[in-house]
């Protein structure tokens, strides 16, 4: 894999159609005489006179809370808008934005993932983007427009949000280990769930202190099953009835075969609490051999681990149907609060975070993929640059976007039942009929109620770029 830097001096020649209103809106509110800034020494355009802005970001880190407050001053500067960065730790995020939107008190702009809409849509604690948007979609890439953006118009009846970038998932490999080992793989082939299961037992060696896989038994530890099961499914979670798909023998099977990477020992035994960072942090450091997750762990693995260490494999094909189920999606994405008191200079702030110039910039720090086409043909996204293998499947005509858990709000299942459910199973508490049974029933209950309350509301299909 070729080391790609990417060229300041082509990031500060890049286009950028920022600061200017959308779909109609007018912003002549937000205009008005510079008032105390605090920031001094800089010199504020009249335009936004004291108007300060709330933002708050729900994943916080020593990289993005620097590029943020980078972004807020640049942001200043042009538009005499102050920005008040806030933080919450991702972990209590969900449960602070419930207690600050059941008080009125959301910030203006806020960092939001997709997986919350539907408590926030439906409590109106979020705004609609659509006239803002207005005609400006050929702007973003095609994965943006065809997938996130559809999504949410067919589950919500509007945009609610600007990602900040996009993931897609892939399959990191120990290439040190495989080459110990003989094993030789090919990104470019297709390859299937078998495959990658047979991977993770040859990987597997207690004696050197390797495992096979990074296995989440934690929080999220549903999201990648979920998509296998989605294999045998069509990628769909609800047939057009609204009946929930994954309740028979053979995504039951599916459930076993998957569980199996743990209860045979192709994972360490503490997987079983495992989240995001240790994943991450047990692959780098050299104790286990694969890990699935999004494209933004690529920026961590550039930084920690030689080249020659470690590659992407492309998500495996779906063994019924010869598909590619894998989730295109925002990691976080950007939302004005239905408390906003300017949502139009809120909205000057999203359109200045995601310019062609400053995606490129953040998404080449977070590991993720632009959504404006003006940043996307950069170095780092060729063929032969660290992110190759996950634009290959974006273009691969074979691939399917495969649906949520429910157009519904899920947000407690997520945050609860979900990973309990499997944890009880991989010690023994319950039947893997059983956990998987208790999920698909708390699915269907709360689709059941959501369709007698939305009568004619759509039911999710897997999504194309075409």
């Amino acid at each position: 894999m070729k080391r790609k830097v990417l060229s300041l001096l082509l990031v500060a020649a890049m286009t950028a159609t920022m600061l200017t209103g959308c779909g109609g809106k007018d912003s002549a509110s937000d205009s008005g005489s510079a008032g105390d800034s605090g920031n001094a020494g800089t010199e504020a355009p009249a335009e936004g006179g004291d108007l300060t802005l709330t933002f708050l970001d729900v994943a916080p880190s020593d990289t993005r809370t620097t590029y943020y407050e980078s972004m807020f001053q640049k942001f200043y500067e042009e538009t005499g808008i102050q920005v008040e960065y806030q933080s919450v730790p991702w972990d209590d995020a969900a449960d602070k934005l419930t207690v600050l939107g059941a008080a009125n008190n959301l910030p203006d702009v806020m960092t939001t993932w997709n997986g919350w809409l539907g408590q926030f849509t439906q409590s109106g604690w979020v705004i609609p983007l659509d006239d803002y948007i207005g005609d400006t979609t050929s702007d973003y890439t095609d994965a943006v427009v065809n997938i996130l953006f559809k999504s949410e118009q067919t589950r919500y009846g509007h945009i609610y949000t600007i990602p900040d970038g996009l993931m897609v998932k892939g399959i990191y490999v120990r290439k040190d280990w495989c080459e110990e080992a003989g094993i030789k793989l090919d990104p470019t082939k297709p390859w299937t769930y078998d495959d990658y299961f047979e991977l993770i037992e040859k990987l597997t060696d207690p004696e050197k202190g390797r495992y096979g896989a990074s296995y989440r038994g934690a929080r999220g530890a549903l999201d990648p099953l979920w998509v296998y099961l989605q294999g045998y499914t069509g990628g769909a979670t609800f047939n057009q009835e609204g009946q929930i798909l994954m309740n028979n023998e053979e995504c039951l099977e599916a459930f076993v075969k998957w569980t199996d990477i743990y209860k045979n020992g192709g994972a360490p035994q503490d997987a079983i609490n495992w989240g995001f960072t240790e994943m991450v942090d047990n692959f780098a450091g050299g104790l286990t051999g694969t890990l699935i997750n999004d494209s933004e762990v690529a920026a961590t693995l550039i930084n920690s681990m030689e080249d020659s260490q470690w590659m992407v494999m492309p998500m495996p094909t779906s063994e019924k149907d010869g598909i590619i189920y894998n989730t295109i999606n925002a990691p976080y994405a950007y939302s004005i609060s239905g408390n906003s008191q300017n949502p139009d200079a809120s909205w000057k702030l999203i359109e200045f975070l995601t310019s062609a110039e400053n995606q490129a910039e953040y998404c080449q720090l977070t590991g993720e993929i632009p959504i404006k086409n003006e940043a996307s043909g950069l170095d780092y996204y060729g063929e032969d640059g660290y992110y190759g293998v996950f634009l290959q499947q974006m273009n691969d005509p074979t691939l399917a976007v495969p649906t949520s858990f429910g157009t519904f709000d899920f947000t407690d299942l997520h945050q609860g039942l979900f990973h309990e459910e499997i944890q009880s199973y991989l010690l023994g508490d319950e039947s893997a009929a059983d956990a998987l049974g208790n999920i698909c029933t708390a699915l269907q209950e709360r689709m059941d109620e959501y369709m007698a309350e939305n009568p004619d509301a759509g039911i999710e299909t897997a999504l194309t770029m075409n």
